[in-house]
Formats: structure tokens, sequence, C-alpha cells
């Protein structure tokens, strides 16, 4: 049987029985932290490639052919510092500073939409060439910011506080 926390005022170490009648929402969670904490923390695969690539392109030269890489490592040395960027912002707000990781994560959709919609018009745009893998993968990024971070303002919503009205007679 689930049980519910108890009322204000009630002893905490009895819980009152669920009776099913009310309607729970929940947030999703692993270990207490957030899901949007956990998408800022997966900046962490973006720096971890742009440091890949960018020390390829260090080792064999910045003229070698990006395609010459392995597959998800197919990045020009612009397209990899992009991702550095978002990937060392991303891992120290997911790691560091949680608080921000709405801010980040609604950041990061709106530049990915806006890299995946010139990808779209043309491949070769700000120094940097996208084939259509890349541009596929931007839109999943930048479609993926957005579903997490209206979640998350849903259930940031969910969980605030009514103000007081403070009347004074």
């Amino acid at each position: 049987m689930a049980s519910r926390p108890p009322a204000k005022g009630a002893d905490p170490k009895v819980e009152a029985p669920f009776d099913g009648d009310d309607e729970l929402e929940e947030s999703i969670e692993v270990a207490g932290v957030p899901l949007i904490v956990w998408a800022a923390r997966l900046a962490l695969f973006l720096l971890i490639q742009g440091l890949i690539v960018l020390g390829s392109f260090a080792y064999y030269g910045f003229g070698t052919d990006p395609h010459a890489f392995g597959p998800a490592f197919r990045l020009d040395p612009v397209h990899a510092s992009v991702n550095l960027v978002w990937g060392l912002a991303g891992s120290v707000i997911g790691f560091f500073m949680p608080r921000l990781s709405i801010a980040f994560v609604l950041a990061f959709a709106v530049f990915y939409t806006l890299f995946a919609g010139f990808g779209t018009f043309t491949a070769d745009h700000f120094g940097m060439t996208l084939d259509t893998i890349d541009n596929v993968v931007n839109w999943i990024l930048a479609l993926s910011g957005w579903a997490l971070c209206i979640y998350a303002l849903w259930q940031a919503g969910l969980h605030a506080v009514p103000p007081q009205d403070s009347q004074e007679s």
C-alpha cells in the first residue's frame, strides 16, 4: 500500500494511507537529481568529443580531412571547438552549479536550433562544413533540449509555491 507524507502538524512517524484519489505529479529524478541537471551533465560527451577531435587535429595537422576520422569524430576544427565550449559550459553547470541547468539547456536548445536551421539550408556556414548526419544530430539535440526545458519548466510550475495575499485590515 502506497503512502503519502503526513499532513501539516501531524505526527511525521505515522503515515496516512494513500487512497488513490489524489493525483500525484512526480518529476523524473535519478538519485534525487532532476532530469534537467542530468541533461546538462550529458554535455560532458560534447566536451570529450571536442577534446578528442581537436587533439587529433593538433597531432595530425589542421589540414587533415575530417572524414579521415572515425564516426562521430568527423567534425571540422570550428565545429569541434563549438562542441568543446558547450561541453565545458554544460559540465561546469551540471556538476557544480545545477541551479542554472534550466537556463543552460534553454540556451543550448536555442543555439542548436539556429545551428541546425542554418545547416538545413546550406552545408557551409560560419566556417563549418556540415553534412546530413551532422544536421540530423543537431536537430535531435535542439528538439531534445526544447523538450527537456518544457518539461523542467512545467515541473517548476507544479512545485511553485503560490504567493501569499497580504491583506491587512
